[in-house]
């Protein structure tokens, strides 16, 4: 089945794929999302890009930036078997499950499950070591009330935040910071390129997991991670609140080709902006991606009719296994779309079905 995958670029990536199509060392850099559960749309994709495209066409090191689940998903596909990982990481992500409601310590507990899937001390150190593959991830340090573990102080942080949010990206320069962990044998370049201040972390084998964990760690449902080693001190949170669908021109000021495996056909700066829909990602700041995500035919092949979605714990509560039948219905369609992607790159027809973004 083709049809399956809609792909963008922006002018440069354009012109440089009508010219010479899409080749695995063009690449600087792997871009992954936060999402939650929507990651489950592109988990076949990720799996043919890591597990055979990269895998067999890679020669030289490639950074990978995610946050959220974007993280936890480049983490897997960092290991030495990239396609078992993802397997293991969309299967644990699936079997979650909240029949006694939901709290910090519940999503905390279930969280650990994946993790200890994904980032075993072997995995850390296949991740640490991988020939290929710079692994960074990102979160953000909490100030003032966004720093504070008391829900209270969280939710009155958190509608200033989006308050605040309508006078500009700069809006939360006083309310957090980024923090980016970082492969040490990657050039320290992925280290902020906007008004944020970025503090830059090496990982360690000490720090690593904490480190990922801290990525996904949404305030007020979830407990953030404090004191992560080599981080500064305090309270890191989920770094999708600054960077929701990383752009890579506010975390990197390399020009280089970016492969941004998506579950939308656009991008959304901030976890606030997503509320402000009239705050588009300019094609300016996607002058250098290549973005491929699930088209509408694909979402249509569903039960579901669109990509899963973290509410959906609550819409389908007490429906558990219905809920796990219609996300294992999306992620088994994705792996189609992974191999559509393989064909459309090496048949070169990816430069005739490539769309301008602008």
């Amino acid at each position: 089945m083709t049809g399956l995958i809609d792909i963008k670029a922006g002018a440069k990536a354009f012109a440089h794929i009508q010219q010479n199509g899409l080749e695995a060392d063009a690449l600087s850099a792997v871009y992954g999302a936060s999402g939650a559960a929507k990651w489950l749309a592109i988990y076949g994709l990720d799996r043919a890009i890591f597990g055979t495209w990269l895998a067999q066409n890679r020669t030289l090191p490639l950074n990978l930036f995610g946050t959220s689940v974007g993280a936890f998903k480049l983490a897997a596909a960092a290991r030495a078997n990239p396609e078992s990982a993802l397997d293991e990481l969309a299967s644990a992500y699936i079997a979650q499950s909240y029949p006694n409601g939901i709290n910090p310590d519940i999503i905390r507990a279930e969280t650990d499950k994946i993790l200890d899937t994904i980032l075993s001390p072997q995995a850390i150190d296949e991740i640490l070591a991988n020939p290929l593959y710079r692994y960074h991830c990102g979160a953000v340090l909490g100030k003032g009330r966004l720093g504070s573990e008391n829900i209270t102080q969280q939710k009155i942080a958190m509608a200033v935040a989006f308050t605040s949010n309508g006078f500009g990206r700069n809006a939360h320069l006083k309310r957090m910071d980024r923090v980016v962990f970082a492969d040490p044998r990657a050039e320290p370049s992925l280290c902020g390129n906007d008004a944020y201040k970025t503090h830059h972390v090496e990982f360690t084998e000490a720090n690593f997991r904490a480190a990922v964990q801290s990525s996904g760690s949404i305030p007020v449902i979830m407990h953030g991670v404090e004191n992560v080693e080599a981080a500064p001190a305090g309270i890191l949170r989920d770094g999708g609140l600054l960077d929701y669908h990383p752009i890579p021109s506010n975390i990197s000021n390399d020009k280089g080709l970016v492969l941004y495996p998506h579950f939308y056909p656009e991008l959304t700066a901030g976890w606030f902006d997503k509320y402000f829909p009239w705050r588009k990602t300019t094609a300016a700041q996607m002058d250098n991606v290549i973005l491929i995500s699930p088209s509408q035919k694909c979402l249509e092949l569903t039960e579901l009719k669109r990509i899963p979605d973290r509410r959906d714990f609550l819409k389908y509560e007490g429906k558990d296994e219905l809920r796990k039948k219609l996300w294992w219905e999306s992620a088994n369609i994705s792996l189609e779309m992974g191999e559509e992607f393989l064909n459309v790159i090496s048949s070169g027809e990816i430069a005739n079905r490539v769309q301008l973004i602008g």
